[in-house]
């Protein structure tokens, strides 16, 4: 789903983008070097939710059996960003999964439909017999925490909430003031 909405925005900043350069004028439009640095935001974005997905692919094949239902399900999703630069190492690599899902429901269900509970059945067997080595090796995602400057402005009244909401210890509310009741 997030992937389906971002490619949504992604197309109406192009689409924005060529309507711009379609009614250009000689001079710099500062909208359009916005609507420049939102794609640029969108694609590392799409790339990043990409980089999970094939995480999750190539990592535990078997215990994403919904997430490769669900990609299967949407697979149109990922054809318009097939040719292009920024994404076609790693949608090569959820291609080679789709269409060997793909060909596995195929071959199962041979011209009957299949209900959802049997093509999930297909996938969880398909799983085990996937070879990993068909895909290509990307290094394995980091992910680092960087700390505001003050996280105690947000820390502190954060667990005190959590305190004062989750224990049985009384607190007179009206004396409390490292945080909003309002807020809760």
């Amino acid at each position: 789903s997030l992937f389906s909405q971002l490619s949504k925005k992604h197309a109406r900043v192009v689409d924005q983008i060529r309507e711009s350069a379609v009614t250009e004028t000689d001079n710099e439009d500062p909208s359009e070097q916005n609507l420049m640095a939102d794609l640029a935001v969108l694609e590392e974005v799409l790339r990043m939710v990409l980089e999970i997905l094939n995480s999750c692919l190539a990592a535990s094949l078997h215990h994403n059996p919904h997430l490769i239902y669900s990609l299967l399900y949407q697979r149109e999703l990922f054809n318009s960003f097939k040719t292009h630069p920024t994404f076609q190492d790693i949608l090569q690599n959820i291609d080679i999964v789709l269409s060997f899902f793909s060909a596995r429901v195929e071959e199962h269900g041979k011209g009957s439909n299949l209900s959802p509970s049997e093509v999930l059945e297909v996938i969880k067997e398909g799983s085990v017999q996937f070879r990993r080595d068909k895909l290509k090796k990307f290094p394995d995602l980091k992910f680092k925490y960087v700390e505001e400057e003050s996280p105690e402005e947000f820390f502190i009244p954060y667990v005190w909430s959590l305190v004062y909401h989750a224990s049985n210890m009384y607190f007179n509310a009206s004396r409390i003031l490292l945080f909003s009741l309002s807020a809760s």
